[in-house]
């Protein structure tokens, strides 16, 4: 259950303990800091320039795909409708006023301040809020988060200020879903109505900044909003470009070009300090890797699974991506977490691998796969995967080359083999549970159906002290394990590189950095 008003906590102790004490640990990375320091009080004035991983393709809540991708620039725009809080352990309303359950996730109640408005004027009320969440969920939109959308079965305005949201099944943990999708993000319905070309030139949320001017394929500029209801932001300004390349957007920030950079890579952190950067950084549980779909050919059947992992040596993979840099996640929580378990996520063992890849060839099903690549690091993690694989008979694995539009859209709809992504978590109750269990299947992107699985998250999240909880967490970690819906290779960064007169940046889970803390020394 979560409580009301603006520090919204976990009234079990287990769901709380697992925001507040899993996270960040140490890796063979350089020492970093969670958030940027200064001697003095923050001041006002000046423009940030700021390189963030991608492009948007619009500013429709429908087109956003990764809450880690640009953060900064629809932080900016919407503010955030909740936020993680890393010293109570449970979540803050940004645009909310309290975000509730009595009933354990069955419904959830949503009650907005009054007086809140979007740039245009029009209210944040319970009607805006129905609008945009149901332009998500519905499927001809083709939004990325329309699987976390459709876990609510129905919107009902209470009154102006009051939503209550009837899920599809119980979800105990749906308000840590929240920050990772564009559910965050609440548009004027207003404004939406013009048309989405219409509102991409002239987009209108109600956060501390609005959008100037906007420049497809280049620079996004917001400016103050003088009318913001919560507390305005510091900058005057705020210039975001979007950059796949990860080399690229440090070079950048070398030059002069840019104040801060977002980044997830290893190798650029370490140059980065090299050249006298601050590296700021959070370590998420769990990680980043290969997503197997195990709701069709070839990877419903477990074999073939098992085979791929076992054939893979991920510290070699993770060196030939990341330059010898990072570290594979070798269990699902860091060592730092209470839930912690010793339990490995995978084994490399050729010899199992070849005998599976034998007998799945013995049935007349060699293992022929696709991976899904995006522009970014994505030949460079398939060119490595290939390479590993040419050493085994009877596997094959092609590119299946995409757009970066498409990026969420393919896993949602399960128009895939394998892909990149990620099962990295702050709060391991509802990050694990939307992304394993098959009650969750709009979010469960995998298509892992397992009735074990299903009974150990069940029984976490049920679980009424830590152990108890810790318990359950290590029967899920045995049979990932053993199901190999996930193989991950790289510990998953939230991370932002900055020069010296970047201030108020702080990396916590999803949505982070958010804008409206940044500030510039003068």
């Amino acid at each position: 259950m979560i409580s009301t008003k603006r520090s919204l906590q976990f009234a079990g102790a287990v769901i709380a303990a697992a925001l507040m004490l899993s996270g960040c640990a140490a890796s063979e990375e350089p020492e970093d800091t969670g958030s940027t320091t200064s001697s003095g009080d923050p001041v006002s004035g000046g423009t940030l320039r700021a390189i963030e991983l991608a492009q948007p393709t619009g500013f429709d809540p429908v087109q956003i795909f990764s809450s880690t991708s640009m953060p900064i620039t629809f932080s900016a725009l919407y503010g955030q409708f909740v936020i993680a809080n890393p010293e109570t352990g449970g979540y803050d309303c940004g645009l909310c006023e309290s975000f509730t359950t009595s009933d354990e996730g069955a419904t959830w109640d949503i009650v907005l301040p009054e007086g809140q408005t979007f740039t245009d004027g029009t209210p944040v009320d319970a009607e805006a809020i129905k609008y945009n969440w149901e332009r998500i969920k519905d499927p001809a939109n083709g939004s990325a988060s329309a699987g976390i959308a459709s876990q609510i079965a129905s919107i009902e305005v209470v009154d102006d200020y009051t939503v209550k949201l009837n899920m599809a099944v119980p979800t105990p943990g749906f308000i840590g879903l929240m920050p990772i999708y564009s559910l965050q993000w609440i548009a004027s319905p207003t404004a939406l109505e013009q048309g989405q070309e219409a509102f991409n030139k002239n987009p209108v949320g109600a956060g501390p900044y609005k959008v100037e001017s906007w420049t497809q394929g280049g620079t996004v500029k917001l400016v103050r909003n003088e009318d913001y209801f919560g507390e305005p932001g510091y900058l005057d300004a705020i210039e975001t470009q979007g950059v796949t390349d990860d080399a690229q957007r440090l070079n950048a920030l070398i030059a002069g070009q840019a104040d801060l950079i977002l980044n997830s890579a290893p190798t650029q952190f370490v140059e980065a300090e090299a050249a006298g950067f601050t590296n700021i950084k959070y370590v998420y549980n769990g990680g980043v890797g290969f997503m197997l779909n195990t709701g069709k050919a070839p990877f419903d059947d477990v074999r073939a699974r098992q085979a791929l992992s076992y054939a893979l040596d991920l510290d070699a993979l993770s060196n030939a991506v990341n330059r010898g840099n990072g570290a594979v996640p070798t269990t699902l929580f860091q060592s730092d977490s209470p839930f912690f378990s010793d339990i490995p996520l995978q084994s490399y063992d050729p010899d199992k691998a070849q005998e599976l890849f034998d007998e799945l060839a013995d049935e007349g099903k060699p293992l022929e796969f696709t991976f899904t690549v995006f522009p970014g690091t994505g030949q460079t993690i398939f060119d490595a995967l290939q390479a590993q694989l040419t050493e085994y008979d009877n596997v094959t694995v092609t590119a299946d080359q995409r757009d970066a539009s498409e990026q969420g859209v393919v896993t949602t709809n399960g128009d895939y083999n394998v892909a990149q992504s990620s099962l990295a978590f702050v709060d391991a109750a509802s990050r694990l549970w939307g992304a394993l269990d098959s009650s969750a299947e709009r979010t469960n992107y995998s298509r892992i159906s397992d009735p074990r699985l299903d009974e150990a998250l069940d029984a976490a999240i049920a679980a009424t002290d830590i152990a108890e909880q810790k318990e359950h967490f290590a029967e899920v970690q045995e049979l990932l394990a053993e199901l190999q819906p996930y193989i991950l290779f790289q510990e998953y960064y939230n991370g932002a590189i900055v020069s010296d007169k970047v201030n108020g940046v702080f990396m916590y889970g999803y949505t982070t950095p958010a804008a409206a803390g940044i500030w510039l020394e003068q």
